[in-house]
């Protein structure tokens, strides 16, 4: 399902006639396509108004101005909001929001409402478990409150994944997890982004993360979006660096160098891969050294 946002603006003041008359904005002329498949980052500092923006996409408030199309439907002007179904959204720090005394009764909560024959409904939990790779034998009977961080964050995710959404919107989600933890979530992410071809949008204020994982990254700086596109091209804008605060990815810096040397490498390398790559040329280096000094 493509997402398209026509000069949207959110505020907490009055509306007339589609415009906002009182109130600061936090968003203003937000304008972009998100595509059926993308892995889409945002990023910007704390109050920039990233999480405001997840919320529109969701639909939990209509915008102050301007128009939001899920595929080619304005869900609020035709009051069919159940479009925004299509659409799961994790909160920060979903595994907070775990209450069932079972994985299985967490899980199955969002069906509720849908009146499945129990054989169905314990189907399609035990697919949202194999598809966050929760063994369902192993894990549907116990306590949620029993697993470890990692493991609550994706019994969180099947929650929503067993709705079948085409759009999933996290709210920086590796916030509180070890280093493990966020890696095999990305992995998570990933096969869930290829498999399924679901969208992925997340919030984050970690760079590297952003540079291994999203295809795409929008900048957000006081309700406006600054810069759009990849974050290898992004991260390397001294320009946009400043106006952020950040510094260059390392990984990113080790590529570029190697990219200088003569190394075609991507934009990310794991640091296993920069390794070998940093061998081979001093290797190459090495030979050509030799082949000068032969007389």
């Amino acid at each position: 399902m493509k997402i398209t946002l026509n000069d949207v603006a959110f505020g907490y003041g009055k509306r007339r006639r589609n415009k906002l008359m009182s109130g600061a904005p936090v968003l203003e002329h937000i304008s972009l396509t998100i595509e059926q498949g993308e892995m889409l980052a945002l990023a910007g500092q704390s109050g920039s108004g990233k999480s405001t923006l997840l919320q529109l996409l969701k639909g939990f408030m209509p915008p102050s101005a301007g128009q939001i199309l899920l595929g080619d439907v304005d869900p609020h002007a035709g009051r069919r909001t159940e479009y925004f179904d299509r659409i799961g959204f994790i909160f920060q720090y979903p595994e907070h929001q775990l209450f069932a005394s079972t994985v299985f009764d967490d899980i199955a909560f969002g069906l509720r409402h849908l009146r499945l024959d129990e054989q169905v409904k314990a189907e399609k939990v035990r697919q949202a478990m194999e598809a966050v790779q929760l063994d369902y034998a192993a894990f549907s009977r116990r306590s949620p409150f029993e697993l470890s961080g990692g493991e609550k964050r994706r019994v969180a995710i099947a929650g929503v994944v067993v709705l079948e959404p085409e759009v999933l919107i996290l709210d920086e989600p590796t916030a509180g997890l070890d280093l493990q933890s966020r890696s095999a979530l990305f992995q998570l992410l990933h096969r869930l982004n290829r498999d399924e071809n679901l969208t992925v949008i997340w919030v984050s204020h970690q760079l590297e993360e952003i540079a291994r994982h999203a295809e795409r990254l929008l900048c957000i700086k006081n309700g406006t979006i600054q810069a759009d596109g990849s974050p290898d091209a992004l991260f390397a804008d001294p320009r946009l660096r400043r106006t952020f605060g950040w510094e260059e990815p390392p990984a990113l810096i080790v590529a570029r160098m190697l990219r200088e040397a003569g190394h075609p490498s991507a934009g990310w390398l794991t640091p296993e891969q920069a390794a070998e790559a940093i061998i081979r040329l001093r290797s190459r280096n090495v030979r050509r050294e030799n082949l000068v000094q032969e007389p």
